[in-house]
């Protein structure tokens, strides 16, 4: 892949959408991987794409299966597959 960056922005957006189509709320989801104090606000910075300056790292991205209830390779493998059915990631 030419640009890791493309990659980390269609992991949260599915990310997003997982959450979405979880009975959790976004503000919930951001508390339960970032913490209470600033998880909302950590959040809505890794799905602001036009102002985000935050990256996501391995371990976030790892809570952020375990808070969904899933293991986070089997989580993993599904985004990819699901990106490059949807033409988000080259097949």
């Amino acid at each position: 892949m030419e640009n890791t960056d493309s990659f980390e922005r269609v992991f949260i957006t599915l990310m997003a959408e997982r959450v979405d189509a979880s009975p959790l709320s976004h503000s919930e989801f951001g508390r339960r991987v970032f913490g209470a104090a600033s998880g909302i606000r950590l959040w809505r910075s890794c799905r602001d794409f036009e102002k985000r300056k935050r990256k996501l790292t391995l371990d976030e991205a790892y809570r952020m299966a375990d808070v969904l209830g899933t293991d986070f390779p089997t989580m993993l493998w599904n985004m990819v597959q699901e990106a490059k059915a949807r033409g988000m990631l080259p097949a």
